[in-house]
């Protein structure tokens, strides 16, 4: 089956498609952001307005981008505050921020039974079951808790985020074992390292961001549970990411747009072929995303 290129459809098929666009759910790195999470530059490190001034007019036109990465709740926090934001969905749908403004959220562990009235957050409960010192000493060099920018892993609410590249099937069964739901989840290949470090990848080995998280949780089921709560039309909703744990978005939202980088991902062409309401933006990170967008304002304001 031939990919579906949002640059190659008609301006009909596109208003057909998007015109009811009202709330973008966007991946972050990879996909809205460039090389370094720098929106001031395109995708070949180039200083650039481009995306400033997508965001600009998707504002003015009634359309809400909402974050929907595997950050915690004080990256996301600062992002939207700049990007000026007000909703987002953290640490791989385990965070749902309704309204920073008047800091209306919630924890959300699909699977996995939470109380909140625990004292304890979701992620000190997994930490609780001893899967983090399993992890810790199990592939020295090759994984490590991601840093989140150097304060630590700690500063998660819900997920355990991890980097480096081990077995996949090794680690879910570690993780079976551990007497709570869990699920091992790869959050797509590393752009950069950021220090400290103590991986030492092999020679061709990039490296993925990894998360164990609630059973069952991920960005489709919290979209899902975002909108309930806001009361959003799932027709007027469209994601946009480049990775396998983006894909989920696509069976809650009414559209969805692979960025071009995001064919690498390994299971990009069965995600496409089962998928008959997925495009892909020409161009790598930034630039897809903001080439994308910019097409759907136009069907949205020739609606």
């Amino acid at each position: 089956m031939p990919h579906v290129f949002l640059s190659d459809l008609t301006c009909q098929e596109r208003r057909e498609r998007y015109a009811r666009v009202r709330y973008v759910f966007t991946d972050l790195d990879g996909t809205m952001m460039g090389p370094g999470s720098c929106v001031l530059k395109n995708a070949a490190g180039e200083l650039s307005l481009d995306f400033v001034s997508v965001l600009v007019e998707l504002a003015r036109a009634g359309v809400e981008v909402i974050p929907c990465s595997g950050r915690n709740r004080s990256m996301l926090h600062e992002d939207t505050r700049v990007l000026g934001l007000n909703s987002y969905i953290g640490e791989m749908g385990g965070l749902i921020m309704l309204d920073r403004e008047h800091n209306e959220w919630e924890y959300f562990t699909a699977d996995m039974p939470y109380d909140p009235a625990d004292s304890r957050t979701p992620h000190e409960v997994i930490e609780a079951a001893g899967v983090c010192e399993e992890f810790v000493g199990r592939w020295p060099g090759m994984l490590e808790f991601h840093n989140d920018m150097s304060v630590g892993y700690k500063y998660r609410e819900v997920t355990v985020g991890l980097r480096g590249e081990v077995d996949d099937a090794v680690a879910q069964a570690i993780l079976d074992e551990s007497g709570l739901p869990l699920d091992w989840v790869s959050n797509g290949y590393l752009a950069y390292i950021s220090a400290p470090t103590t991986l030492a990848l092999p020679e061709g080995v990039r490296g993925r961001a990894f998360n164990i998280q609630p059973r069952g949780l991920g960005k489709g089921r919290a979209i899902s549970r975002f909108c309930e709560r806001r009361g959003i039309d799932p027709a007027e909703t469209l994601s946009i990411g480049d990775a396998s744990s983006d894909f989920l978005m696509a069976d809650a939202t009414a559209q969805f747009i692979l960025v071009e980088n995001g064919l690498k991902d390994p299971g990009a062409e069965a995600f496409l072929a089962g998928h008959d309401n997925a495009c892909i933006a020409h161009g790598r990170t930034i630039d897809a995303w903001s080439g994308a967008l910019r097409l759907v304002l136009e069907a949205v304001r020739g609606a």
